[in-house]
């Protein structure tokens, strides 16, 4: 809908008293080259506004938002590689004004055109701890296309702690930057493999995200950026998560992950991003289960790079095929685990480890064609490993 004066109450500088406010966010999940998904809470129930345009016309469109407290707005028909700005208003009470709540800016994805991104990935952050917030200060400073979460974004799961291990350490982040998000055996809550999990993730996760719908949300699914594409997996059922999707040969996960695997021959990088680990040799065995359904596929489809967390401590890999080190056609595993948590020590050695680290850490990916580059920093923002691919 095309914004104009009339469409908006009489506009306030500021916020009055009686007035909602946002109390979480606003954060931007689910985005393409076109689409983005915007959310946030109020303090209470109300209705809002959205404005947006190709900045700096903040105001070129609005869309109109029902009264409630979880708000999600979906932009669609926007321009590919674009930088655009985006306004929240918000009602008075008793009143026909409104004030402006939020106002900030996003860059939608590019298309195989131009085949270059950055993106930010880590994992096993939710603990509210000094060294979360200071790894989330790191982070802020950066301007990347995603994030990516290797899983367990809660130490409980539980949403009531969510804005303390979450949604308040990112938030410079959240609202310029869209997060993709593993599920963790943590996500699912304390009672993850007992009956009286049932609906948890229904109850604490499902309502406060978007997730892509090209899977099974919020569990698996894919998305596609530039040259590249990433398939996020729930593998908690192979560790015991009693209501996680089942990833067996013959499931419909499975299927799935091989039907969207199949169709990304195109692609010139194919991530694959996980919660339990393949290959690692922190405190968590790596489930022989797990590996032996998984890694055919991904030599099969020639995934490049496999994203994992679970075990709290940097790990990479040399590329490895059917467990063994091997430069010419192996996968690189790279365990991102230290967003926060307690730390993990090392507890065995093995050939294929090529870097195991007991730090908070958090790695940045700059993708330039042909070439890969990912360089891993600790809570100091100092480089403690790096990596470069070519294709």
């Amino acid at each position: 809908m095309r914004a104009a004066g009339l469409l908006l109450p009489l506009l306030l500088a500021a916020a009055p008293a009686a007035a909602a406010v946002i109390e979480r966010g606003p954060y931007l999940e689910n985005m393409t080259e076109d689409m983005v998904t915007v959310r946030f809470r109020t303090d209470a129930a109300a209705p809002g506004w959205l404005t947006y345009g190709a900045a700096p016309d903040c105001e070129r469109f609005l869309t109109p938002a029902p009264e409630t407290a979880e708000h999600r707005i979906t932009l669609y028909g926007l321009l590919p590689d674009t930088t655009h700005c985006y306004r929240v208003y918000l009602p008075v009470q008793d009143s026909t004004e409104a004030y402006k709540a939020f106002e900030g800016t996003f860059v939608t994805f590019r298309g195989e055109d131009k085949p270059y991104f950055t993106f930010l990935a880590f994992g096993d952050s939710g603990s509210g701890s000094s060294e979360q917030a200071a790894l989330a200060e790191q982070m802020k400073k950066y301007s990347p296309d995603f994030v990516v979460h290797t899983g367990d974004s809660l130490s409980e799961g539980l949403d009531e702690m969510a804005d303390e291990e979450y949604f308040r350490p990112y938030a410079d982040l959240l609202a310029r930057t869209p997060f993709f998000l593993a599920l963790g055996n943590h996500d699912y809550g304390r009672d993850f493999n007992k009956p009286e999990g049932k609906g948890f993730l229904m109850k604490n996760f499902v309502p406060f995200h978007t997730t892509p719908y090209t899977g099974l949300p919020p569990h698996y699914y894919y998305f596609d950026v530039a040259n590249a594409r990433f398939v996020v997996l729930d593998t908690n059922a192979f560790y015991g998560a009693r209501f996680a999707p089942e990833l067996t040969p013959g499931s419909k996960q499975y299927k799935w992950l091989e039907y969207v695997l199949s169709k990304a021959k195109t692609k010139q990088w194919r991530f694959v991003v996980l919660h339990g680990p393949l290959y690692s040799t922190g405190a968590h065995e790596p489930m022989l289960k797990e590996v032996e359904t998984l890694e055919p596929l991904f030599q099969k489809y020639g995934v490049d790079m496999v994203l994992q967390g679970h075990d709290h401590d940097y790990e990479r890999t040399l590329p490895i095929k059917d467990g063994l080190p091997d430069q010419s056609g192996g996968i690189t595993y790279v365990t991102l685990g230290g967003g926060g948590s307690p730390l993990y020590i090392q507890r065995r050695n093995e050939d294929w480890s090529a870097k195991f680290l007991p730090v908070f850490h958090f790695a940045v990916f700059e993708v330039n064609g042909a070439h890969l580059k990912m360089t891993v920093y600790d809570k100091a923002g100092d480089a403690v490993d790096s990596q470069e691919l070519q294709k």
